[in-house]
């Protein structure tokens, strides 16, 4: 069985989609089975889990990039 992981690193955003993370490359990773405090927004993020979807990603890990 072959899963899609993927780590994404990049600003955490709250958008009509919902939680989504924006590469520097300006891509778009829409979050599934993550519900991000209000504090976490706007912050550096590093996400990992399993494509779902052409821009979606199932998290099981998420954490902030150290400033």
């Amino acid at each position: 069985m072959t899963t899609n992981r993927k780590r994404i690193s990049g600003r955490l955003e709250h958008l009509p989609r919902g939680a989504v993370i924006v590469t520097d490359a300006g891509d778009h990773w829409v979050l599934e089975d993550y519900e991000p405090s209000n504090e976490d927004f706007g912050f550096e993020v590093t996400a990992e889990g399993i494509v779902v979807g052409f821009d979606r990603l199932r998290v099981e890990w998420l954490g902030q990039v150290p400033a």
